[in-house]
């Protein structure tokens, strides 16, 4: 108290410091010199050596009077020396590999859940978007033959790890939807990211801005969504560490590590289950009974992603709080913008630019079965842009009579709607018919709400058209399904349990009838005796032959 006679710091005003001095004090340029020595040693993967690179400069320095012999420890180094080169540590991988290694190491905490002036981000003002190969095998029905699976062709189910397309709320790390994309190269495109795009925005709301990377994510069809719902577009093309939901994936790893049929975390680390999966893609071994069902991998997915929407989150630097919690509070305090229009044409899987020739737009794309087919369509309407290219968006596999939506190249301009005259014609022939095989596709997308409550759309686009169930999510014209109807606040109801019986099964059913598949029956010692028989005399007779 006789120290501090006003109860404040300001008594401390005027006085000297105390405390020991620094023994050495650098210029500028030494500091520069310094930095350059450590950066040019090479000691670890990330870090130079801060012993040799200050024993070097004091041989070049020595007007200094450091004596490092004089020294307990060659490793004692002044604070200042030590200072200079914590502060080019960070530097290491840009000295190393330019300009990509900087992006891919400056990371700032603190920083990604805020805006540019230094506030906190809101529910619903920016996402980002990544995608993610789950851990473990899945076992889809496939009753479709001809496409080169042995394990298809077998046991009539195709193995793989499929794509997960999920969308993180980067202010609250709620995650309101995901869509998981089922195709035979276990791949996905431009038009199922936009799909999983718009399925969003029509169920959730329009976010500001969207985090992206580059490839499949920079595409001309994602980009001309972005461009029609007004979402900003913020690149992230080679800094991984700049979206929040990879931090959302790797918690969402050691929650579904608990799911049977684990392969490992880095690639493929659990070598028995690894080993048994590709046996089962080599049809050496019945996948059915190792490896979950798709219903039994929705189902835990759902249930690991609610696990973390409620859970709460702890940082260092924006306290702790419950994902689902914080959405709900920020929507209501400031909801999101709602797709005012039907923006489905968005997401069509065939877009092209026509030009109109006799009031016709004529396209030439692949069609149910795989192979390049004709399409015309025609409208009273476009005679008045005759000679003009515009913008075709159309469904090949939809239902008849196929409709196409026109619009204005580099706008969202719609001017209006076209239907195909033509019937279905085939524009070539001797294709191989594994090709249509692998052009199914299945998408599966789920809307995820505060309260636990979720929304489920499946859709198989096959040979036989497009077939979707929905159940608690809306569908095409705006309304809600039959089954669940929505709650007061545009909620979705709760649906029903995922059943065991696909609901996908009749469609897929009628593709198997077209394709006309084959059997899987178990091999008998007698079917073996045969295979040996025929390979016996197909010897003998070469043998003759020759």
């Amino acid at each position: 108290m006789a120290i501090l006679p006003d109860h404040s710091l300001n008594a401390f005003s005027g006085q000297a410091r105390k405390g020991r001095p620094r023994q050495l004090d650098l210029t500028e340029d030494q500091k520069k010199e310094l930095a350059a020595l450590y950066l040019a040693t090479n000691a670890t993967r990330t870090s130079g050596s801060m012993t040799l690179a200050w024993s070097i400069f004091c041989v070049n320095h020595p007007d200094l009077g450091w004596d490092a012999s004089a020294r307990a420890s060659k490793h004692k180094l002044p604070a200042c020396a030590v200072e200079v080169m914590r502060h080019a540590r960070p530097l290491v991988g840009y000295h190393r590999g330019g300009e990509r290694k900087l992006r891919q190491a400056a990371y700032a905490p603190g920083l990604l859940r805020r805006n540019l002036d230094g506030s906190l981000l809101r529910a619903g003002q920016r996402a980002s978007w990544d995608d993610a190969t789950i851990n473990f095998g899945v076992c889809v029905p496939w009753p479709w033959r001809g496409s080169g699976d042995k394990c298809a062709e077998k046991y009539g189910v195709r193995l793989g790890r499929f794509q997960l397309l999920a969308c993180h709320d980067d202010a609250t790390s709620f995650i309101p939807a995901y869509s998981y994309i089922i195709r035979y190269e276990q791949t996905y495109r431009g038009e199922d990211v936009a799909g999983a795009m718009i399925r969003t925005c029509r169920d959730v709301g329009i976010f500001d801005a969207f985090v992206l990377e580059g490839g499949v994510w920079k595409s001309d069809r994602v980009q001309r969504l972005l461009d029609g719902l007004g979402i900003r577009h913020i690149d992230a093309k080679g800094r991984p560490q700049c979206k929040l939901v990879e931090n959302f994936f790797n918690r969402l790893w050691s929650v579904l590590s608990l799911v049977p049929g684990q392969v490992g975390r880095y690639q493929a680390e659990n070598k028995a289950m690894s080993e048994k999966y590709v046996a089962c893609r080599q049809g050496r071994q019945d996948p059915r009974g190792i490896f979950p069902t798709l219903a039994e991998a929705l189902e835990a997915i759902d249930w690991a992603i609610n696990y973390l929407n409620t859970h709460p989150v702890e940082s260092r630097e924006y306290g702790k709080w419950v994902p689902a919690e914080r959405w709900e509070a920020d929507l209501k305090e400031r909801p999101m913008r709602q797709v005012s229009a039907d923006f489905s044409w968005l997401q069509a899987p065939a877009i092209v630019r026509r030009k109109v020739v006799k009031g016709t737009l004529r396209a030439t794309v692949p069609g149910p079965l795989g192979v390049p087919q004709r399409w015309h369509f025609t409208a009273p309407w476009l005679w008045q842009h005759e000679g003009q290219a515009l913008m075709l968006h159309f469904d090949p596999l939809g239902e008849w009579p196929l409709q196409a939506v026109v619009t204005v190249p580099g706008s969202v301009k719609v001017l209006g709607q076209v239907t195909c005259s033509n019937p279905v014609s085939l524009g070539g022939s001797g294709e191989d018919y594994g090709k249509q095989i692998r052009q199914i596709m299945r998408t599966e997308y789920r809307l995820l709400t505060s309260t636990g409550k979720t929304g489920r759309e499946s859709t198989l686009r096959a040979v036989n058209g497009q077939t979707t169930v929905a159940q608690g999510v809306k569908v095409r014209d705006g309304e809600a399904s039959a089954d669940t109807p929505p709650e007061s606040g545009g909620t979705p109801a709760r649906v029903r349990r995922y059943q065991l019986q696909d609901p996908l099964d009749k469609a897929a059913g009628r593709d198997s009838r077209i394709t006309a598949p084959q059997p899987a029956t178990p091999a008998t010692r007698d079917d073996f005796a045969a295979l040996r028989r025929r390979a016996r005399q197909a010897e003998h007779s070469a043998t003759l032959n020759f």
